[in-house]
C-alpha cells in the first residue's frame, strides 16, 4: 500500500492576496517596513520595503508582482525563482485558498470549498470534530479523508497515533506547499480509496474514528451500510465515531441526509449517541463488549 510522507516544498514564504494587499499599500504609502502574517498566518514579520518592491524572507517582489497577487484570490509561494500560485490543473481544478487573513486555508476543487469557512474556519472545525471523538494521548486513531490533514494534525496535538487515508494526491501535493499542514511529518497516510483502505485493517484496531468525507453527491459509497460496518469492525468497544455529514438541513434527492446517517449507522450496530447539525456530525459509539476495550492511555 502506497504512503505519503509529507515534506515542505521548498517555498522561503506562503502568502495570500491580504498580505499581498497589504504589502501593495506599503510601497504606493512609501512605508520602510511593515509586519504582516507570514505562511498564511502560522507567524508575524517584518518585511522591508525596497525600491518599487518589497523583500519578503529574502525574496524581492516587484510592486507589479503584487499587484497581479491582489487580483487573484488564493496563495503564493515565494521562492528565489519567483512567485507561484498554489494551484493544480489536472483532471479537477485544485487551489489553496486563504478566506480570511491569518486563518488556516481550505482546498477548492472545481470551485467547491472543502472545508467549513462560512463561520468558522477549518482549524476551527477540525478540532470541534477531535474533541467530539474524545481523543487523547496514547489512543490510536483513523482519520478517513485526508484532505489538507488538519483533523489528523489536531489529533496528533492530543497525543495520539494517527493513521489517515486520502486518495486524492493533488490535495495531499497541495499540502506539501501548506504551512499548516505541516504537522502531517507526524500522521502515517496511506494514499487510496477508503472503502478499499480500511477492510486491510484488523478488527477493534482504534480506539477514534473521524470520517470526513466528500459530500453524498461525490462519494456516496462512504456513506453506505457496507463501509459503515467496515468502520465497526475496526473499531474497539466502546470506541467513538465522529461522522461529518454536512450543513444542517442538507438534503441529497430529497432526503434528509444527517438523518438517513444517523439511521444507516445504528442499523449496521453503532449506538448514535448525539446529532450536531450545527457542525454537521453525528457522533456514535461501538457498544462495549467484546474485543479489546478502548483505553489504552490507562495502561501500563
Amino acid at each position: 500500500m502506497e504512503e505519503f510522507r509529507w515534506r515542505p516544498e521548498g517555498f522561503e514564504c506562503v502568502l495570500s492576496h491580504f498580505e499581498a494587499e497589504r504589502l501593495l499599500e506599503a510601497v504606493e504609502s512609501g512605508e520602510d517596513r511593515v509586519r504582516v502574517p507570514l505562511d498564511l498566518g502560522r507567524e508575524e514579520g517584518s518585511v522591508s520595503v525596497e525600491g518599487d518592491g518589497v523583500r519578503v524572507r529574502g525574496v524581492w517582489v516587484s510592486r507589479e508582482e503584487l499587484e497581479r497577487m491582489v487580483e487573484w484570490e488564493g496563495a503564493y509561494g515565494l521562492s528565489k525563482e519567483g512567485v507561484f500560485r498554489l494551484e493544480i490543473r489536472a483532471e479537477h481544478y485544485y487551489k489553496l485558498l486563504p478566506v480570511r487573513p491569518g486563518e488556516a486555508p481550505t482546498v477548492e476543487i472545481d470551485g467547491i470549498r472543502m472545508h467549513r469557512t462560512k463561520w468558522t474556519d477549518p482549524w476551527t472545525d477540525a478540532g470541534v470534530k477531535v474533541r467530539y471523538a474524545r481523543v487523547g494521548a496514547g489512543d490510536r486513531v483513523l482519520d478517513v479523508c485526508t484532505g489538507l490533514g488538519y483533523t489528523a494534525i489536531r489529533a496528533v496535538e492530543r497525543g495520539a497515533e494517527v493513521v489517515s487515508v486520502e486518495k486524492d494526491l493533488n490535495v495531499l501535493r497541495l499540502s506539501r506547499a501548506n504551512p499548516w499542514s505541516e504537522g502531517l511529518r507526524e500522521v502515517r497516510v496511506l494514499v487510496g480509496r477508503a472503502e478499499e483502505v480500511v477492510p486491510e485493517f484488523g478488527r477493534c484496531e482504534f480506539d477514534a474514528v473521524v470520517h470526513d468525507p466528500p459530500r453524498m453527491a461525490r462519494a456516496g459509497e462512504l456513506y453506505s451500510r457496507e463501509f459503515y460496518r467496515e468502520l465497526l469492525r475496526v473499531m474497539a468497544p466502546g470506541a467513538r465515531l465522529v461522522h461529518y455529514v454536512g450543513a444542517p438541513g442538507s438534503r441529497y434527492r430529497g432526503k434528509d441526509i444527517i438523518r438517513g446517517v444517523a439511521r444507516r449507522l445504528a442499523e449496521v450496530g453503532f449506538e448514535v449517541v448525539r446529532v450536531d447539525r450545527k457542525w454537521g456530525l453525528v457522533i456514535a459509539e461501538r457498544p462495549s463488549g467484546g474485543g479489546r476495550a478502548r483505553g489504552r492511555r490507562s495502561r501500563p
